[in-house]
């Protein structure tokens, strides 16, 4: 792991100074993604955030991150390498009355405490960019077009029957 960065930050006072922070975080250490990749081993996730404000004196970091993460194709339940690259822009707000404020390509993230966890921010990018369902690209697809005319009616049978029942 590469640690030019802080655990935690004032985001005032670091945009303020418009800091920048990179490196490495290996994917055994953001917590929520344990259930969720199939194997951390020793594979690392590539990250930078560029703090500042923006023309609103609003605080803004711009988050950018990168690298491999294993992943368990939910067709063939085989493990697949996917390649994470992700770059979004946070607003850091105060109150829920600012995050309806912010821009529309800012996603808010509410920090009550005066200060914010660069890993857990890390984290949250890394978790918005992994897909809802895993799929391996190189896995086949299973099973018929959905939506095709279905010719077997199991009920035809009764219909006749009582038509039939009916007439007597």
């Amino acid at each position: 792991m590469s640690r030019d960065f802080p655990d935690w930050i004032d985001p005032d006072r670091a945009a303020a100074a418009r800091r920048v922070f990179s490196g490495t975080i290996p994917l055994s250490r953001l917590q929520r993604l344990v259930g969720i990749i199939a194997d951390p081993g020793d594979s690392e996730v590539g990250f930078r955030m560029d703090i500042g404000h923006d023309g609103q004196r609003q605080v803004r970091v711009d988050i950018e991150v990168w690298g491999s993460v294993r992943l368990r194709c939910q067709r063939t339940l085989e493990v697949f390498e996917y390649a994470l690259e992700s770059r979004s822009v946070v607003g850091i707000v105060t109150t829920d009355q600012a995050a309806d404020a912010l821009p529309e390509d800012y996603e808010p993230l509410l920090c009550t405490t005066g200060r914010v966890e660069l890993l857990r921010l890390v984290e949250e990018e890394v978790l918005l960019a992994l897909p809802l369902v895993p799929v391996s690209p190189h896995s086949e697809r299973v099973g018929g077009q959905a939506g095709g005319r279905d010719t077997h009616r199991p009920f035809a049978g009764l219909a006749q029957l009582r038509r039939k029942g009916n007439k007597d």
